[in-house]
């Protein structure tokens, strides 16, 4: 169970990975990345301050988190310490939540005539919503193997 649950994770980091790449904006004839879209935000001077500035400011930042995420989903040795598992579904979480909230605050904005909102923002939201819901099957994995008392890698390791 805990295995599926990364793995879904993982899955979903790459397709939100993809995701950001893809066009989310077009502005006439010409398609735009996420990345494009926060210069755009920038030069039109719509950035804002607060939480939603910081959200925009560290975007470039989003892949970088959704590597650490698959990593973090990755079987290393003793991977079933309970550590190791909450520390995946905590990375897995966080950066699901930030990356999925941000396309949809894209997704949810008002149309106008200039810009259209595109797909790219819909494939790294259902990515996101994969991470979130493989984090939530580990989640349960890594309870039911501390409920069961299931050893974890380190007393594996530990001399008898």
């Amino acid at each position: 169970m805990r295995l599926a649950g990364r793995a879904a994770a993982a899955v979903g980091a790459v397709v939100a990975m993809v995701g950001t790449f893809l066009p989310w904006l077009a502005s006439g004839a010409v398609d735009r990345s996420s990345y494009e879209l926060l210069d755009i935000v920038e030069r039109l001077g719509f950035s804002p301050d607060g939480l939603v500035g910081l959200a925009l400011t560290i975007w470039p930042l989003a892949p970088l988190g959704l590597v650490m995420c698959v990593v973090a989903q990755w079987p290393w040795r003793g991977w079933q310490d309970r550590w190791a598992g909450w520390g995946a579904v905590a990375v897995a979480t966080v950066v699901a939540l930030y990356v999925g909230a941000t396309a949809a605050a894209v997704l949810s904005a008002p149309e106008v005539g200039l810009f259209r909102v595109r797909w790219g923002a819909w494939v790294t939201l259902v990515g996101a919503l994969t991470m979130l819901a493989g984090a939530g099957i580990d989640a349960a994995g890594v309870r039911r193997d501390l409920r069961r008392g299931r050893p974890t890698g380190r007393d594996r390791s530990a001399p008898a």
